[in-house]
Formats: C-alpha cells, structure tokens, sequence
C-alpha cells in the first residue's frame, strides 16, 4: 500500500457530523466515552469495547464499515504482523511445557487486530470530545492519587490501583496521565480559550504524575514528549542542536552527582515513609546507583532485576535471531537459564522489543516496527499542508505522534502489547487520531 498521501476519507470532515439516526451515532458516541474507562479497573474497559462492538452490530452500514477499514493505511502493516505470527506458529512445535501458554501468547500478536473495528467510525467532532473526556479522566486520576496521599480512598476494587502498586495497571495509569498532560499541551497551541484552567488543568495532573504516580517510565514519557513539543514549536535552527547537548549534559551532571551520594538503604518504596519528593530522589538514587553496579558486574537487588532480564535474554535471542524460539517461549526459556537468579519467576522480559526476538525473530521485530512507522509516517502527511488543508485533520497529526512515541518507549521498560491491558487502552486512544484517515489509492 502506498502510504505517500493520507487523507480524510471522502464523507468523513472532521468539521461536521452528518444528522444520523440514534442506532447511527452509538458507535462514536461510545467511542467519545471510552477514554474514561481506561482509569478504572480492566473489567470496566473491557465492558465499555464490548458495548461498542454491539453497537457496530446494531448501526447497520456494515459496507460502508468495511469500506473504512479497506481504506485505512493501517490495515496492510496490522495483517503482515498477524500473519507473520500465525505462520511461525505454524511451522512451530509446541512442547507440553508451554502447551497452556502458546494459545493465549498467539493472540497477544493479533493485539492490533482489535483497532480494526474502532477505524470503522468516520472522522468528527466526536474526536475532540473524545480527547476531553481523556483529558477529564487524566484529572480524576491525579485527584485520586492526591486523596491517596493524605489517605482518604479505600482499598477496594475501583480505587486498588491508586492505593497499592499493582504492576502493569499502575503503570498504565501513570502512562496515560503522561500522555494526556502532554495532549494537554498541545491543545493549548491551538486553543486559548479558559487558558487559566488549562494550564491548571496541565500542571495539576504532570504533578501528580512525576510526585505520586509509582512510575518512572511515564515521568520519562512526559518529559520526553514535552521535548517533541518543544522542538515542534521551535522549528529547525541552532537551537534544535542544542537542546539535546545541553540536556544530556545535565544528564550527565546529575549522573555523577548521584554516583557521589552513597546508595539508598533500601529501593523497595513501599517500605519507606516518606513525602513524594523524597520518594521521587529515592527512585532516582536507586536507578542511577543499580546501572552503576550491574555494568561494574556487581550483583544487583530486586528494583535491578530488569538489567539481569536484558541481559539472560540477549543470550537466548543470540541462539536463534531471525525467526525466533517460537510463541509463548520467552517465559520457559528464560525460567531454565535464569535458574537460581532473583528474577526466574518473571513471566515476560519488560520490554517488547526483546520478547519479539525471541518469540518471533528479527522478522516478527520487523513487522512490528513497520506498524510504528507508517504511524510516524500517517502522522507527518496529516501535519503537511499540502496534503489536506483542514486545520482538525493537521491537529491530530501530534497526539498521533506522540502516541507512537509512547508506544516505542513504552516497549522498552514494559510489555506493552504484550498485556492487554496496555494493549487495549493504546488501540482506544489510537482510534481518536486515526479515525477517517486513509490511503489515497
């Protein structure tokens, strides 16, 4: 497929919504809503996706759907991943040990198969009210993140996630709310109205985020997308060179300030008392002083584990690089070797790029990196000129980008379409940008 020029589809303006019948609208109507789920529990999300397959069901225009997905300039790079798993699981034997594993593993790489239905639903106004129900769901997390603070939520199914550190959904909140601080900015170039509160609005959850949520990935997320942000604004010039020298200067400064400091006592957060701040340079110390030992060779404790997951399963993905061990075999590969070591019981690598080569090769890592990188490319054709002269389609060009980034940097500490939670939460805010786009043959 020729992804040179991406277009709005035909019908489908950003600027109006055609007058539909009730059974019409639910589908984008449900979609505007979904956003707001992802901050609550998995099953809450999963309910609002099923919700919104029924309504496709009942909308009609089933043609037209099919059409829309036809015309999307995703469809070709989602089908080569999802048949490049399904003929290396062909060709694959399924030893007794991950017999339980291989099935669940082989749809985890049909992740994106599940943006298809959301690409059915035209371009419209919905998109940016869409866009303010995630911003309003950003701001309900970073309220109750402050309520945990000062202890005010309960410890049940809703609020557990805020309360207690529960892995992937903890780090998934605090994705999102990078994601939505950053949007947040964006929407400030391009709408000055109530300013005040929006940038309230900004400082308030980017707060929450880097001092209360318990990730560093997303604190890293949003400064780095900040930093998109900032270039974007900037445009080309000496300054653009400049920036990053006198970021990884600082950098390295505060490398070798932490490296002076002695290490922490302990890196285990939970186990310790103390403000966010505190918390945050505790984090830090603990990063910086962990990279320090494990490339010193000195053993590493609990909070470095993923150095010894990086570096067991670079050794497995050297004995076969370009198809893979196979699906589902990272877990019972790496468990074998790791033998004794704090981090045998891990069940994924925290890092898709590894867990791709070793399940599925240089080949499976391709197809992937070319989904991300016709998402990098729809996004430059949405932001040109030249291409479409309509102001919304050009506004959607940066949270697109800025969601391929997070996806990307994403993969690198975390699995993230390796655990549907992560998965599915990025192919609903995927569908806000995407929608209406397609390839112009």
């Amino acid at each position: 497929m020729d992804t040179s020029s991406v277009l709005p589809a035909r019908g489908d303006s950003p600027q109006a919504e055609p007058q539909t019948g009730w059974r019409q609208s639910l589908p984008h109507q449900i979609l505007t809503g979904l956003p707001l789920t992802l901050f609550f529990p998995v099953g809450v999300m999963y309910a609002g996706v099923l919700l919104f397959y029924i309504s496709l069901l009942v909308s009609g225009g089933y043609l037209k759907k099919m059409h829309r997905i036809r015309q999307s300039a995703m469809l070709l790079p989602i089908l080569g991943l999802s048949l490049v798993s399904i003929v290396l699981a062909a060709m694959q034997d399924i030893p007794p040990e991950i017999s339980k594993e291989f099935w669940p593993g082989l749809v985890h790489y049909q992740t994106y198969l599940f943006l298809l239905p959301f690409l059915t639903v035209a371009a419209g106004v919905w998109q940016r009210r869409a866009m303010y129900v995630f911003f309003a769901g950003a701001v309900l997390a970073a309220t109750l993140f402050v309520a945990n603070f000062f202890h005010l939520l309960p410890v049940n199914t809703v609020f557990r996630s805020y309360v207690i550190y529960e892995g992937n959904k903890s780090i998934l909140l605090g994705i999102l709310m990078a994601i939505a601080a950053a949007w947040m900015l964006h929407d400030l170039r391009t709408h000055r109205d109530h300013l005040v509160w929006r940038v309230l609005a900004v400082v308030y959850v980017a707060a929450a985020l880097v001092l209360l949520a318990k990730t560093r990935t997303a604190s890293l997320l949003f400064f780095i997308l900040c930093g998109v942000l900032i270039l974007r604004q900037i445009g080309w010039s000496w300054r653009v060179v400049a920036l990053p020298l006198i970021l990884l200067a600082a950098l390295g400064g505060g490398w070798k300030y932490a490296l002076s400091l002695p290490p922490p006592a302990t890196c285990e957060v939970r186990l310790v008392q103390a403000g966010p701040w505190e918390i945050f340079k505790l984090r830090s110390l603990c990063t910086v002083h962990q990279l320090h030992d494990f490339s010193q060779g000195r053993k590493v404790n609990d909070d470095g584990m993923r150095l010894e997951l990086y570096k067991i399963t670079g050794e497995i993905i050297a004995e076969k690089p370009l198809t893979g061990h196979g699906i589902a075999t990272w877990m019972y590969l790496y468990q074998k070797k790791a033998k004794g070591l704090i981090s045998s019981t891990m069940t994924t690598p925290h890092n898709d790029y590894l867990l791709y080569l070793t399940e599925v090769g240089v080949i499976g890592l391709f197809a992937l990196l070319a989904i991300w990188a016709t998402q990098y490319w729809v996004a430059y054709r949405m932001a040109c000129k030249e291409v479409h002269e309509n102001p919304n389609t050009r506004e959607m060009a940066m949270p697109l980008l800025m969601l391929t980034i997070a996806m990307m940097l994403g993969g690198m500490f975390n699995a993230i379409l390796r655990d549907a939670v992560f998965g599915m939460a990025f192919m609903i805010l995927l569908a806000i940008p995407l929608a209406g786009m397609r390839n112009k043959n």
